[in-house]
């Protein structure tokens, strides 16, 4: 069986730094309006609108806007809702 994690718990590891203040990276795949899945191997969280559906994701040196439903894989993780 596939390791899942609940969509509510990505948020606390997303917003994770190391020793020197640093976001960590992540991995993430995401569904497109079209349907195609996107990987992102590597993502620093920049912000997330709490009361929103969207998440600032820092991807290939450029900051993109993500629907936080639409994020499908969190690092080894199957995300559910």
């Amino acid at each position: 069986m596939q390791s899942r994690i609940h969509i509510s718990k990505i948020w606390d590891i997303m917003e994770q730094t190391d020793r020197q203040g640093k976001p960590k990276p992540f991995a993430f795949q995401y569904a497109k309006k079209n349907g195609e899945l996107a990987d992102y191997p590597e993502g620093v969280m920049t912000s997330i609108h709490s009361k929103g559906a969207t998440v600032n994701i820092r991807v290939n040196g450029d900051t993109k806007t993500f629907r936080k439903v639409c994020i499908t894989r969190f690092n080894e993780f199957k995300v559910y809702l």
